[in-house]
C-alpha cells in the first residue's frame, strides 16, 4: 500500500506550540522500546534504546529545539572566537545532578545526600570529554570530536587525556579549544558522548557506571527511577533541572515490547503515547483517527551496482549504463516519498542548515550517449567480452520504471548489451544484497543519524554497511580527510564531493527519498525529535 509521508516540520511545529494541560494526579506518557538498553553510560551509548533514553535524562552544554537549532543546555551563555577556534562556556549556577536513595551502596558516605556535590560544574563536562577521545572508552562517536585539539592523538594513545583542548577554567567556565574550525561543532556536542560525567560519581561505580540503577547519575529534564532487566524502565521529572524546556510529565515509561502487532494494538487503544514504527505497521494505522504519523526523509533508494560482481566490477561499465540513465525522467511511484536531491539523505544536518541546504543539489550523472557507447566499448574489452549481460532486482514498486531504464540501454547499446528486471519480494531483495547474489539493486540507504560522515562512511572499505562493495582508496581517503583533517568550509565542499564521487562512478544512483515514521497520539503535544528520528525529546510532552 501506498506510504503516507507526512511533513515533520509542519506537524511538529503544531505540537510545539501547544502545552501539556493537566490536572490531578500524575501526568505520564508510555513509549515502548523493542528492547532493555544494556548500558545508559552516554559516552558509549550505541543503540536505538540507550541513545532514546539518555537523551531525555542527560543535559549537555547545548541542545536542539523543535526546529533543530541550538540552543544553550547546561551552558547558559556561548562565546566563540573570531577565527572560529576557542569556544568558551558559561554553565547555569544552578543546574543539578539528581541524587537517588539507590546511591547508598555507591558512595562512601552515609550522609551522601547532604555533602556529595550535586551542582553540574565544568570540570564534569571536561571528565566527559576526555573519557569521549580516550581510547580505554571505546566510544565509537569519538572521532567526531578530532577538531578538538589533541583529540585524535589522544584517541590514538600518542597523548594523555588531560592533554584534551578542553579546560575547566572555573566551576562554571569551561573553554573548548578547536585544532580546526567546524560549522558543525555545537550540534556535535548535543550527542550523547558530550554529556557531562560526574568523574567522582564515575570513580566510585568501579567501571560499572551505567550498567543499573544505581551507577546511572543523571543531569537531564528527567532522571532513571526504575530499572528492571526487560521490564520496564522508567524515568521521572528532575525537579533541579533548570534548561530552557520544562518537563511537563512526571514520569515518562518505556516497557519492553519487540511485538509490533502488540504496539499496534495498544497505540490504537491509547495504552503507548507514542512509537517508532515499520512501513507494514503504517499502513496499519495510517486511517487511525486517534495516531498521527511524523515522518522524516532518512533513506534514499537508488541503483546500487555490485562493485565486486565480474561484469560490474568494471568502472567504465557502470558508468556507461548510468550515463544512458535519463534520471530526471524517472516518474516518482506512490510508495516514495519524492524525487531524491542527493545521496546523502535529507535528515542529514551540517551546523544549523540541513546538508542539503549547505551544498545544494546533487546532479546526476549527465545523460551522454556518444560517451556512454564509448565507455561501454572501452570496458567490454578490458573484460575481453563481446558483450554483457546486466540484471536489476527490484520489488514491484520499482519494475516499471527499471523497465523503462533498460528498454534505453537496449536500444542504444543494441548487440552489445543482455539487460533484463527481475521482480522479487522484499525479504528476496535483502537476502540478495546481503549475500551479493545480484549485479544492480534497486536498494535502500538508511542514515543511522543525522552526521553527514556516519552516512559517508558506510561506503568506505571493509565497512559492514557497504552494500555496493565498492573499495576506493580515494574515497576512504576523502573520508577520513573530513574526519581527521578538513577544517572550515572546506567540510562540507569534501563532503560534496565524496557523494558526487559515488554517483559518478556509478556506486550508488540515488532516485528516491524514503521515510522513518513515529506515530503519536493525537492529543500528545510538546514532543519534538533528532533530525533523524534517532532520539525524541519529550522535554514538554504531555495530553491536550
Amino acid at each position: 500500500m501506498p506510504k503516507k509521508s507526512v511533513s515533520i516540520l509542519i506537524i511538529l511545529s503544531v505540537i510545539a506550540a501547544l502545552l501539556c494541560s493537566c490536572s490531578g494526579g500524575e501526568t505520564s506518557l508510555v513509549i515502548p522500546i523493542s528492547r532493555d538498553p544494556l548500558c545508559l553510560d552516554p559516552q558509549i551509548a550505541d543503540t536505538a534504546e540507550a541513545k532514546l533514553i539518555t537523551g531525555n535524562c542527560y543535559e549537555g552544554l547545548v541542545r536542539t529545539d523543535d526546529k533543530y537549532g541550538i540552543i544553550p543546555g547546561a551552558a547558559e551563555k556561548i562565546d566563540v572566537s573570531a577565527d572560529g577556534l576557542t569556544y568558551t562556556f558559561t554553565l547555569r549556577k544552578d543546574s543539578k545532578w539528581q541524587l537517588l536513595k539507590a546511591y547508598k551502596d555507591v558512595l562512601d558516605d552515609k550522609d551522601y545526600m547532604k555533602n556529595f556535590r550535586d551542582t553540574v560544574n565544568a570540570y564534569d563536562f571536561r571528565f566527559a570529554l576526555r573519557r569521549a577521545v580516550d581510547p580505554v572508552t571505546q566510544a565509537d562517536d569519538a572521532e567526531k570530536l578530532f577538531c578538538i585539539k589533541n583529540a585524535r592523538a589522544v584517541n590514538e594513545g600518542k597523548l594523555n587525556p588531560d592533554k584534551l583542548g578542553a579546560q575547566a577554567v572555573d566551576d562554571r567556565t569551561l573553554v573548548i579549544t578547536l585544532e580546526r574550525a567546524n560549522e558543525d561543532f555545537l550540534r556535535i556536542l548535543t550527542l550523547p558522548v558530550c554529556m557531562p560525567c560526574h568523574e567522582d560519581f564515575f570513580k566510585a561505580t568501579h567501571a560499572k557506571y551505567g550498567l543499573e540503577l544505581k551507577y546511572t547519575f543523571c543531569n537531564g529534564p528527567f532522571y532513571v527511577s526504575n530499572w528492571t532487566q526487560d521490564n520496564t524502565l522508567t524515568l521521572r521529572k528532575n525537579e533541579g533541572y533548570k534548561g530552557e524546556y520544562k518537563a511537563a510529565a512526571d514520569a515518562l515509561y518505556f516497557p519492553v515490547n519487540g511485538d509490533e502487532a502488540s504496539v499496534i494494538k495498544k497505540l490504537k487503544q491509547t495504552s503507548y503515547d507514542c512509537a517508532y514504527l515499520s512501513d507494514t505497521a503504517v499502513d496499519s494505522l495510517k486511517d487511525d483517527k486517534r495516531t498521527a504519523l511524523l515522518s522524516v526523509p532518512d533513506s534514499v533508494t537508488g541503483m546500487c551496482f555490485n562493485c565486486t560482481e565480474e561484469t560490474l566490477a568494471n568502472a567504465n561499465i557502470r558508468r556507461a549504463l548510468a550515463q544512458l540513465t535519463r534520471f530526471d525522467e524517472i516518474t516518482v511511484p506512490d510508495s516514495a516519498g519524492g524525487r531524491a536531491s542527493g545521496l546523502v539523505p535529507d535528515c542529514c544536518r551540517f551546523g544549523e542548515k540541513s546538508y542539503r541546504e549547505a551544498v545544494g543539489i546533487m546532479k546526476m550523472p549527465t545523460y551522454n550517449e556518444a560517451s556512454a557507447l564509448e565507455l561501454w566499448k572501452k570496458g567490454l574489452k578490458e573484460l575481453s567480452f563481446e558483450r554483457a549481460a546486466v540484471t536489476i532486482i527490484c520489488t514491484e514498486a520499482y519494475s516499471a520504471q527499471m523497465q523503462s531504464a533498460i528498454q534505453n540501454w537496449q536500444k542504444m547499446l543494441g548487440t552489445l548489451i543482455v539487460a533484463k528486471v527481475s521482480v522479487v519480494t522484499e525479504d528476496e531483495l535483502k537476502d540478495a544484497v546481503r549475500n551479493d547474489k545480484f549485479q544492480i539493486a534497486v536498494y535502500e540507504m538508511t542514515a543511522d543519524s543525522s552526521n553527514v560522515t556516519d552516512f559517508l562512511k558506510k561506503f568506505t572499505t571493509g565497512n559492514e554497511y557497504n552494500t555496493s562493495n565498492i573499495a576506493d582508496p580515494e574515497y576512504d581517503k576523502l573520508v577520513s580527510d573530513i574526519i581527521n583533517t578538513a577544517s572550515g568550509d572546506k567540510i562540507p565542499a569534501m563532503m560534496s564531493q565524496a557523494e558526487r564521487r559515488l554517483t559518478d562512478n556509478a556506486v550508488f544512483c540515488p532516485l528516491f527519498t524514503d521515510v522513518k515514521y513515529i506515530a503519536v497520539n493525537r492529543d500528545l503535544t510538546g514532543i519534538f525529535t533528532s533530525p533523524a528520528l534517532e532520539a525524541i525529546y519529550f522535554l514538554d510532552g504531555g495530553h491536550t
